[in-house]
C-alpha cells in the first residue's frame, strides 16, 4: 500500500514555464485525500522549489521538500516560508579542492552556497549568467585565500575531457557526482557532498513518518533519481527518462510533457485503493 509519493521536478512533475499541469495537481489532491503523504525531492534550491510545492498544496499539508538533491530539507509547518529541517554542506577544504580542480580544467563552476545570494564561480560566461538569473544569486569570483562560505551543491560544465578528468579525479573523495538534471549531457555534473543526495534524504523523511520504503512510490527522470527509485518499492520512471533508469525502475509512465505523474497516479494508484 502506497503511503508516501516521492517527486522529481524538472523533466517529471512540471513541464516547460516551470508549471504542474491540471490533471498532475488533480491526481496528487486526491492521493492525498486518500491519506497519502507527497513530498518533492529535487536538484532546485528552496526559491524555486517552493512555487511548485505550493502548486501541489505540501504547504497547507504541512509536508516535506528536498532541494538541492538531499542538501538541505524542508517541512511546512503552518507558515508561508518553510523550515530548515537538516542540511548538509561541503567541508571549506573539499570545496576549494573541487573549484582548484575546475579552475585547473578551465571549467565553468555555479554554487548553491550556505548564503542564498551568492555563488561563486571560476569564471563568469553565459552558462553561469544564465544560473544567476534564475537563481539570483550575485556572481563572486573565486580566490582560494578569500573564499569563506562553502556550499550545498556545486554544478559544473564545460568541455566533455575536462569533465572526465575532474569526475576521475574526485572519485577517491568519493563525493555524490550526477549528470546535471537540467541539461542531461555528458558535459556536465552535479556534485554534492559524500553520502548527500536525494535517497539519503528521503529516508529521513521516511523515517520521520514511519513509513516503510516498500510503501514509498518515487517518480524521477535523472541520475540523481536512481538511487531513490531503486531503494523505494514503487520506482516510477517517465517516459523522458534514459534508458538505464527505465531498466532498474518498477515500472514506467507517459512523458512530463503527457502528465506522466498523474496518469501513473490515476491509473494505478488510486484505481486499487477505491
Amino acid at each position: 500500500m502506497v503511503k508516501l509519493i516521492a517527486l522529481d521536478v524538472d523533466g517529471t512533475l512540471v513541464k516547460k514555464k516551470n508549471l504542474v499541469s491540471k490533471t498532475n495537481i488533480k491526481a496528487i489532491n486526491e492521493a492525498r485525500e486518500r491519506g497519502v503523504k507527497i513530498c518533492i525531492a529535487t536538484g532546485r534550491n528552496i526559491t524555486r522549489a517552493m512555487k511548485v510545492a505550493k502548486a501541489i498544496g505540501i504547504d497547507l499539508a504541512h509536508e516535506y521538500v528536498i532541494t538541492l538533491n538531499g542538501g538541505a530539507t524542508y517541512k511546512y509547518e503552518g507558515t508561508a516560508t518553510p523550515k530548515l529541517i537538516e542540511e548538509h554542506l561541503f567541508e571549506l577544504e573539499d570545496f576549494k579542492t573541487i573549484y582548484d580542480k575546475a579552475k585547473e580544467y578551465k571549467l565553468s563552476t555555479f554554487s548553491y552556497a550556505k548564503d542564498p545570494n551568492v555563488s561563486y564561480v571560476v569564471k563568469k560566461n553565459l552558462f553561469t549568467y544564465v544560473l544567476k538569473k534564475v537563481s539570483g544569486r550575485k556572481l563572486i569570483k573565486y580566490n582560494r585565500d578569500e573564499v569563506k562560505d562553502t556550499s550545498y551543491k556545486i554544478i559544473i560544465y564545460g568541455n566533455k575531457k575536462g569533465i572526465a578528468k575532474i569526475k576521475e579525479d574526485l572519485k577517491p573523495k568519493q563525493y555524490e557526482m550526477f549528470s546535471w538534471s537540467y541539461v542531461p549531457h555528458s558535459s556536465n555534473i552535479e556534485v554534492n557532498p559524500k553520502g548527500v543526495d536525494k535517497l539519503f534524504a528521503l529516508q529521513n523523511v521516511a523515517k520521520d513518518y514511519g513509513i516503510d520504503p516498500k510503501d514509498i512510490m518515487f517518480f524521477g527522470d535523472g541520475d540523481n533519481d536512481m538511487r531513490a527509485i531503486k531503494w523505494v518499492g514503487h520506482g516510477i520512471a517517465m517516459g523522458n527518462s534514459k534508458r538505464e533508469l527505465k531498466e532498474i525502475a518498477n515500472s514506467s509512465t507517459k512523458s512530463n510533457k503527457q502528465h506522466g505523474v498523474g496518469y501513473y497516479i490515476r491509473k494505478e494508484l488510486l484505481k486499487s485503493t477505491k
